[in-house]
């Protein structure tokens, strides 16, 4: 198989990969205002940290991707970054 070939299937994967942390980071936001409406604020914590763990994830894999394959992904980025801290301004 010749090397860009190989190199586009390894875009393709890492595409994948990147709309799955983006559906559990914004899943774990859900989470995390789910238990601290009903008073279970360590949980809500715990799923804060860990969606803040994944906006540390997708940024280092957008670095692998050209600019045409992340682009599409910056605004969820943004806007998952905009949940994360309106969630954590609120615990202080």
């Amino acid at each position: 198989m010749p090397q860009p070939a190989r190199r586009r299937l390894a875009d393709k994967i890492l595409i994948q990969f990147l709309e799955a942390d983006v559906d559990i980071g914004f899943g774990l936001v859900d989470e995390a205002k789910a238990y601290r409406a009903s008073g279970q604020t360590e949980f809500s914590a715990r799923a804060l940290q860990e969606a803040a763990q994944i906006l540390v994830s997708i940024e280092r894999q957008l670095h692998d991707l050209s600019d045409a394959d992340s682009v599409p992904f910056l605004l969820l980025l943004v806007e998952l970054r905009r949940e994360v801290d309106a969630l954590k301004s609120d615990e202080i």
